[in-house]
């Protein structure tokens, strides 16, 4: 047992394991660094262009942090499509309606993508985070300098650059000694813009409503044209007739002082009428629904009504009996009473429903025809009531 104690430990292999172990951490540490464990999640950009110094591996970034990067940068027709790599824990904070810039931090520094949340979004509002795999777009890409030189290019091509500095010379020539004139001009249209500003508001919101005007009056200019076109005819046939125009508008005049010669003595009778018949005018147009259905409902009973009382043939068809009568009528009770307030009403005319009861309308003008008393009859005879009451002296 004290001799296992003894022995020496291998070396070598010690040595090994080490190497091993510290060249394994060294790879996972480069492999972490690199991304190895990190999973992103894939979502794919296409834009017009790319740039020209947008490289894989390039930054992405949202509100200036990076949160992924471009992994392949491939053509599709005459598009650039980006497959970017987005951090796991960093899909959550990205929304499904994300915009995307292709950006560089200096003139002539490297690309990389800047994505945006839409403008108006409240910071503290819930997002619908993107999903993987989804495909967003881009039009905006920083203008780079070999852009501008191309379009530098096609300007001076066009301009040409001999006569535009043939031009400034004598715009230099002819500016030379007027410096004060130019600068009064110029403190003079300062002032001017001033005042101009000052109106600015007012000329704002009068170019809105030109703006609605115009418009209603684009809609209008067909019916406009027709008018006008009608207008020329008219004018036409009436200096055609201006002879016959004329002799009508004296015959008018003429008319006209005849007919006030004629009425002028009786001018004061004719205010007095029409201030009489005004009360009398104001209820008929109050009632004048009732006259025109009751009007128009006799118009369309009257062949019910000619079936009823004979047509066309001399006569009458009557179905009569006695009934009892009636209370006689008292004083005070029975006087009359004008106190109806009924609103106009046609009850169902001029097409009455032959299947249903006509309405009755209970008034308080001192008359009610649904006596529901008791019915008597009258004191007098038969004979006093169909001839009359007996001489003196006499009785029936």
């Amino acid at each position: 047992m004290s001799a296992d104690f003894g022995k020496q430990p291998n070396l070598r292999l010690s040595a090994l394991i080490l190497v091993l172990i510290i060249g394994g951490l060294i790879a996972v540490t480069l492999s972490a660094f690199f991304g190895g464990f990190s999973f992103p999640k894939k979502i794919t950009l296409v834009t017009d262009r790319a740039g020209l110094v947008m490289e894989p591996k390039a930054k992405v970034k949202m509100r200036g942090v990076q949160v992924g990067t471009v992994r392949t940068i491939k053509q599709r027709g005459d598009h650039a499509v980006l497959e970017l790599d987005i951090d796991r824990g960093e899909m959550k904070h990205i929304p499904a309606d994300v915009q995307a810039d292709i950006q560089s931090s200096t003139v002539f520094g490297a690309k990389y993508v800047d994505l945006d949340v839409p403008a108006g979004t409240p910071a503290d509002a819930p997002i619908q985070a993107i999903k993987a795999g989804a495909e967003i777009t881009s039009d905006k890409v920083t203008v780079e300098f070999n852009t501008l030189y191309e379009k530098l290019d096609e300007v001076l091509n066009v301009v040409q650059p001999e006569k535009i500095n043939a031009a400034l010379g004598a715009v230099s020539t002819a500016l030379e000694g007027q410096g004060t004139e130019m600068g009064e001009v110029l403190a003079g249209g300062g002032a001017y813009l001033r005042e101009v500003n000052q109106v600015l508001p007012e000329f704002q919101h009068d170019l809105q409503q030109l703006a609605s005007v115009s418009g209603t009056y684009a809609d209008v200019s067909p019916d406009l044209m027709r008018l006008l076109a009608n207008a020329t005819g008219v004018g036409e046939t009436v200096v055609d007739s201006q002879d016959d125009l004329r002799d009508t508008l004296r015959a008018g005049i003429q008319t006209g002082q005849s007919g006030y010669d004629a009425t002028a003595p009786a001018s004061d009778d004719f205010i007095d009428a029409i201030g009489t018949l005004a009360p009398t005018i104001a209820l008929t147009d109050e009632y004048s629904e009732v006259l025109t259905c009751f009007i128009v409902g006799v118009s369309n009973a009257k062949e019910s009504g000619e079936a009823a009382f004979g047509g066309g043939q001399p006569g009458l068809n009557l179905s009569s009996t006695f009934l009892p009568g009636a209370p006689a009528y008292s004083y005070p009770e029975n006087l009359p009473k004008v106190n109806a307030k009924n609103a106009p009403n046609c009850y169902g005319l001029p097409w009455r429903d032959e299947s249903t009861w006509a309405p009755y309308v209970v008034t308080d003008s001192g008359v009610n025809p649904s006596f529901t008393g008791e019915m008597r009859m009258t004191d007098t005879s038969l004979w006093a009531f169909l001839i009359g009451p007996p001489p003196p002296g006499f009785s029936w």
